[in-house]
């Protein structure tokens, strides 16, 4: 399967990974992917099982994306 820049998708085998973002083009059957409760992580295709998700409120993600951005502000001047 393709995945694509922003791409939602979820791990089968960690699921308390939560949902996750690619985070560019697959690359040698690797992939970057930013998990909610997991950080970035860079997969390898082969082993793990990706589900795409489709998204349903794009206003969730909007402020999902100010959340982890005031997060991240607060931690460089902390």
């Amino acid at each position: 399967m393709n995945y694509a820049h922003g791409d939602r998708v979820r791990i089968l085998g960690k699921p308390e990974w939560g949902p996750g973002f690619i985070q560019g083009a697959c690359k040698n059957g690797k992939v970057k992917v930013r998990f909610l409760e997991a950080g970035r992580k860079t997969l390898n295709l082969q082993h793990a099982k990706l589900m795409k998700v489709a998204l349903r409120d794009p206003d969730w993600l909007v402020q999902r994306a100010k959340e982890v951005w005031e997060r991240n502000q607060q931690a460089r001047f902390n």
